[in-house]
């Protein structure tokens, strides 16, 4: 049996249900061709032959990572709200003053595509070396119909640039624009009824942020119900900060995910493992 390379001499993460833990196998070997795995195991076919062959010395080899929840594709940075969280600042006093997500909004909003893209090569590439195959990346920093579509059009974009699965969500209802702070409703319409079907090809999934400083359960409801509608399954933030219901709503609607649930409580604990 011939491979193209040949990695030998490692601990495999196997993920074996029949063995303990990781599954893991000493002294184990790897062998590809044309990109491909075509033999795991500790005994090497007999005859076999390599163009290369790379010696682990028990280093670690694991199946590839997945990352399910990233917002990889932004622009700017927002480095001063570390110093200002030191001195004691809460989210909310910093979202406030214009910091948080909406000071990442303006500079997404102002950035071209080719800037997205850019950028959030350079955090991919890091993530890569890490051994990502696989990232999720939400939308979220654009809040409009125009930029929302450019950022996932940047996510989209990183998978043909580089040898990686993406999956994109719309996080249009990440966050109140600065020109609807007066006027929810509204945006929330546009969310479901210009956002969502405009983006149908580009997302995956529709995720949402149900959050007291973000949106209602009523109102991501809304959101969903439009995404059921264009056949999208959703995502989303919930219960963050507060146990607002986020849980049980994502239970509700079967979402993909349910993300932070750092204050569900014991009902939407519940409703989740039902």
């Amino acid at each position: 049996m011939h491979f193209d390379r040949l990695w030998r001499g490692g601990r495999l993460a196997t993920l074996d249900e029949s063995l303990a833990g990781l599954g893991l196998v000493e002294g184990g070997s790897v062998g590809c061709v044309d990109g491909r795995i075509t033999f795991v195991g500790t005994e090497l076919p007999e005859g076999w032959t390599a163009g290369e062959v790379v010696e682990l010395d028990g280093r670690l080899v694991t199946p590839g990572l997945i990352d399910c929840h990233t917002h990889l594709v932004f622009a700017g940075d927002r480095a001063d709200e570390f110093e200002m969280r030191l001195r004691g600042e809460t989210y909310e006093t910093i979202a406030a003053a214009g910091g948080g997500i909406v000071s990442t909004v303006a500079r997404t909003r102002a950035a071209s595509e080719a800037e997205l893209t850019a950028s959030a090569l350079e955090r991919l590439d890091r993530l890569l070396a890490e051994g990502l195959t696989a990232i999720e990346i939400k939308s979220g920093y654009g809040l409009d119909i125009d930029n929302e579509l450019k950022m996932l059009r940047a996510a989209r974009g990183l998978e043909t640039a580089r040898a990686v699965s993406v999956a994109t969500s719309l996080l249009a209802a990440h966050t109140l624009p600065p020109e609807h702070r007066d006027s929810r409703e509204v945006y929330v319409t546009k969310v479901v009824d210009e956002i969502i079907p405009a983006a149908v090809g580009l997302a995956d999934a529709v995720d949402a942020f149900c959050e007291s400083n973000a949106f209602t359960p009523a109102e991501v409801r809304r959101v969903f119900e439009a995404a059921r509608a264009h056949g999208l399954p959703v995502r989303l933030h919930a219960d963050q900060r507060t146990a607002g219901g986020g849980a049980q709503l994502a239970a509700e609607f079967g979402a993909l995910s349910a993300d932070h649930l750092e204050r569900t409580d014991a009902e939407g604990a519940r409703a989740l493992a039902a």
